[in-house]
């Protein structure tokens, strides 16, 4: 999946370690922030793919700077907080890698014949390349599926796929079911 240290450290200072207690959604949000949702395209991601959004790079971008801008600083911290809940919900962004450990060297290890590798850790990697290689998916998911066991595995596919639907690419064919 090659995740960019730029979109997984963005994610991930939405989605970090606060504990909520009860589930939290779009309803949560300060006011103002709840229009920037209402005005923000999750697209590619469904509307109700909390995983999608909080790994799509455009719609974080989109809502953030929509919050900064509408809300006040009070608000833009409250929608911090709401933003981290919800984002935990769909998967738990609270590393610079939102895979579990088990699934963490199949990421690292897994290179792609078709799509360029990165240059160095803070260059962007084309997931829309990666995630449209047939056989990079498949090579990743056989690693996935050895390695880990569970709620990783799901954990890991779950990531995977919403990671790729983020970035336009639907996987769900190459994949085959658990």
């Amino acid at each position: 999946m090659r995740f960019s240290i730029t979109t997984v450290l963005f994610a991930a200072s939405l989605a970090s370690a606060d504990t909520i207690a009860k589930r939290q959604t779009a309803s949560d949000l300060p006011p103002c922030a709840q229009t920037c949702y209402a005005n923000t395209s999750p697209a590619p991601c469904d509307t109700t793919d909390i995983t999608c959004q909080c790994l799509n790079p455009n719609f974080l971008t989109s809502f953030t700077q929509c919050v900064v801008s509408s809300c006040s600083a009070e608000d833009a911290q409250a929608t911090q907080a709401v933003a981290r809940a919800i984002c935990k919900t769909g998967v738990d962004l609270t590393s610079s890698n939102p895979l579990p450990a088990c699934a963490q060297p199949c990421d690292a290890n897994t290179t792609s014949a078709t799509c360029p590798a990165p240059a160095d850790a803070n260059t962007v990697p084309d997931v829309a390349c990666y995630c449209k290689d047939t056989t990079y998916i498949q090579t990743i998911d056989t690693c996935f599926k050895s390695s880990c066991t569970g709620q990783d595995l799901t954990t890991a596919e779950t990531v995977g796929k919403a990671l790729c639907k983020a970035y336009g690419v639907d996987i769900s064919s190459a994949v085959p079911a658990a």
